[in-house]
């Protein structure tokens, strides 16, 4: 299972950027983690992708959508949200709580614009930057490849 993960893309969804993220093939999921929600759907629609999980981040005033979902993928409890609700600008410890309280196998949010790829006990917890405001370097998206026995994480550089 092949999911792409995406945050904080602040409404800038660019053919360039579609175009690279196509490079690495077809994708079955579509997660972004908030700022811009409406983006989503664009980023979907273009790659061809039919299943999205999205929650809203600190910047999308006119969503009334819960900001934390769990979905299962393969058999994983995977926890998404933006991250502001748990302050993550400052440190994990809140979210690292909630994750325990909720057994979450995957944590995946956004909201500092930096990449993270970290275990916390048998948690993974991800962070794919930002596709257009990083806090260093260029734009950054995810990729998750899901199997029965493991999670391949990687985190993209955008070119453009």
């Amino acid at each position: 299972m092949k999911v792409l993960v995406i945050s904080d893309s602040h409404g800038a969804v660019f053919e360039s950027h579609i175009n690279e993220i196509k490079t690495h093939g077809d994708y079955d999921i579509l997660i972004h983690c908030g700022d811009k929600y409406n983006d989503a759907q664009k980023f979907a629609d273009k790659l061809n992708i039919n299943t999205v999980y999205q929650v809203p981040g600190n910047c999308d005033y006119n969503v009334i959508k819960k900001g934390i979902i769990f979905k299962e993928i393969m058999g994983r409890n995977v926890l998404i949200t933006h991250g502001h609700i748990h302050n993550v600008k400052y440190n994990l410890d809140a979210l690292k709580k909630f994750a325990e309280e909720n057994n979450a196998d995957v944590v995946l949010f956004g909201h500092t614009h930096d990449q993270l790829t970290e275990y916390m006990d048998k948690t993974l917890f991800f962070n794919p930057g930002s596709t257009i405001f990083p806090r260093k370097g260029n734009g950054s998206y995810g990729i998750l490849e899901f199997t029965d026995n493991d999670i391949k994480c990687s985190v993209m550089t955008l070119e453009n």
